[in-house]
C-alpha cells in the first residue's frame, strides 16, 4: 500500500470541497466533483487492493497536466465573479410552473414507457423475459453493438434517466402538490433505469438527481455532504447488486483474483474498487498502442455523427476502445481517451482547460441567475466531471440529447408573472 499517495490525495479531496465551500459559495460544484472525483480514485489507487501494471512517470505526468489545465480554465471566470450577486438557491422555484413541470414530467413518462416497451418487447422476442431471472447476463451480451436486443427508440428511453431528476426536482425542491401521481412515476422511471441492466444508467439518473437537489434547496453543508455520502453508498450497493446478478463477481474472474491482494472479507468489494482504479494503469496500456489521430472526431462524436450523415464514406472512430492488459482486461482510459485520440498532449491540456473554463462559467452563472436550465446544466456537468476518472461522457450523444432536451422544458417550464409571484409568497 502506498501510504503517501493514500493520505496526502484525500487530503487533496478534501482541500477541493473546503475551497468550494469557502471561495465558490458552495461545497458541491463542478470544481469539487472533479478534483474529489479523481483524488478520491488516486487515493483508492493507492491502496493496493489490485497489483496492476506499474504507471510510469510519463502518464502520471500526463494526469498532472489535465488536473493543472482544469484549474487553470476553472480559475478564468472566477477572477471576475462577483460573490455579491449570488441568489439563494430557494429562487430556484418562482421561476418554474409547478403545473407545467408536472405536464412535462407526464409527457416524458409516456415517451419513456414508450422506449421501455420497446426495449421489453426486444427482449421478449429473442430470449423471453424470463432470461432476467434465468440468465441476466444474456440480455447483456444481447445489446452489444450489433446485438439481437434492440433499445429501439433510444432517446425514449434515456427519457427516464432525465425523468428522475425532473420528478426528484418536483418532489423534494418544488414541493409540487400532485405528490403521489409523482412518486409513482419517479419509482417506474427508476425501475426502467434498472431494467437496462446498465450500471452507467443508474450513476447517470441518481448523481445528476443528487447534483440537482444539492443546487435546488435550502440545505447546510452537513446535510448536502451527509445527502451525498447516502448516494455514494446507494450507488456502491446497486454496483455490487447488479454485479452480482449478472455474474460480474470477483470469484467469477480468475485473471482478477490473481491480481488481488484483498482479503477475502472484501472480495465484493473487488470489482466496484477496479472500475474506480483501473483507468490509470490502462490509459498507460493505451498510449502504449500508440492510437492513430482522430482529428476531433472522438471529442465532437454528435457533430461527427450528424456530418456522417452527408457523408458516409467518413470513417467512423472507434468509440468502444479495445480491451488492454492490465493484467485483467480493461477498456476504459478516463475520459483524457478522447482528448489524446483526438489531439494528442495538446488534447490533454486544452480539453480540461476549456471544459474548466466552460464549467466555471456555467456554475457561476447558475449562483447569479438561479435558473432551471443554467441549475439543470450545471448538474449533469458535474456528473459527466465525476465519471471523468472512468470515461469522457461530455463527447457522448446521451449529454448532448440532456442538453437539448433541456433546453425545451425549461422554456416550457418557465413560470410567469403570477405564478413567480405565488412562489415568492409561498417561499415568504
Amino acid at each position: 500500500m502506498n501510504w503517501q499517495l493514500t493520505l496526502g490525495a484525500s487530503s487533496m479531496a478534501a482541500l477541493a470541497v473546503w475551497l468550494s465551500s469557502r471561495c465558490f459559495a458552495h461545497p458541491v460544484s463542478p470544481f469539487s466533483a472533479f478534483y474529489v472525483a479523481w483524488f478520491s480514485s488516486l487515493a483508492l489507487y493507492g491502496a493496493g487492493w489490485i497489483a496492476y501494471t506499474p504507471v510510469r512517470a510519463s502518464t502520471w505526468l500526463l494526469i498532472a497536466l489535465s488536473l493543472a489545465a482544469f484549474g487553470a480554465g476553472w480559475s478564468i471566470p472566477y477572477l471576475s465573479w462577483d460573490a455579491r450577486r449570488v441568489r439563494s438557491s430557494g429562487e430556484l422555484r418562482r421561476g418554474i410552473s409547478e403545473a407545467r413541470l408536472y405536464q412535462a414530467i407526464r409527457l416524458c413518462f409516456a415517451l419513456g414507457a414508450i422506449g421501455l416497451a420497446g426495449f421489453l418487447y426486444s427482449v421478449h422476442s429473442t430470449l423471453g423475459l424470463a432470461a432476467y431471472i434465468e440468465a441476466p447476463h444474456e440480455i447483456r451480451q444481447a445489446m452489444s453493438a450489433g446485438g439481437e436486443v434492440s433499445e429501439g427508440i433510444k432517446p425514449f428511453n434515456w427519457l427516464n434517466v432525465s425523468n428522475v431528476v425532473l420528478s426528484s426536482l418536483y418532489l423534494f425542491a418544488l414541493g409540487g402538490r400532485r405528490r403521489l401521481q409523482v412518486w409513482f412515476v419517479l419509482g417506474f422511471s427508476a425501475a426502467a433505469v434498472l431494467l437496462m441492466e446498465d450500471r452507467t444508467r443508474f450513476f447517470y439518473a441518481t448523481l445528476w438527481a443528487g447534483f440537482m437537489l444539492s443546487f435546488s434547496m435550502k440545505l447546510r453543508a452537513k446535510k448536502i455532504v451527509a445527502g451525498l455520502g447516502i448516494v455514494a453508498v446507494i450507488l456502491l450497493a446497486q454496483f455490487i447488486a447488479v454485479a452480482a446478478w449478472l455474474g460480474k463477481v470477483a470469484e467469477n474472474s480468475p485473471v482478477l483474483m490473481d491480481s488481488s491482494r484483498a482479503s477475502s472479507s472484501t472480495l465484493a468489494l473487488l470489482p466496484p474498487y477496479m472500475y474506480a482504479t483501473s483507468s490509470f494503469p490502462a490509459l498507460q496500456a493505451y498510449l502504449d498502442t500508440a492510437p492513430r489521430p482522430t482529428y476531433g472526431a472522438m471529442t465532437f462524436y454528435p457533430l461527427f455523427k450528424l456530418w456522417k450523415l452527408v457523408d458516409p464514406t467518413l470513417e467512423s472512430p472507434a468509440i468502444v476502445a479495445d480491451f488492454v492488459s492490465i493484467p485483467l482486461e480493461a477498456n476504459t482510459f478516463t475520459w483524457l481517451h478522447q482528448f489524446y485520440t483526438d489531439f494528442g498532449v495538446a488534447g490533454v491540456f486544452l480539453g480540461p482547460l476549456l471544459t474548466g473554463l466552460l464549467a466555471s462559467g456555467l456554475y457561476f452563472h447558475m449562483l447569479r441567475t438561479r435558473n432551471f436550465y443554467s441549475t439543470y446544466a450545471t448538474a449533469l456537468l458535474c456528473f459527466c466531471l465525476t465519471l471523468s476518472i472512468m470515461v469522457n461522457h461530455l463527447t457522448q450523444g446521451p449529454a448532448w440529447f440532456f442538453l437539448a432536451s433541456g433546453a425545451v422544458i425549461a422554456c416550457y417550464i418557465r413560470a410567469g408573472r403570477t405564478e413567480s409571484a405565488a412562489a415568492s409568497e409561498e417561499a415568504q
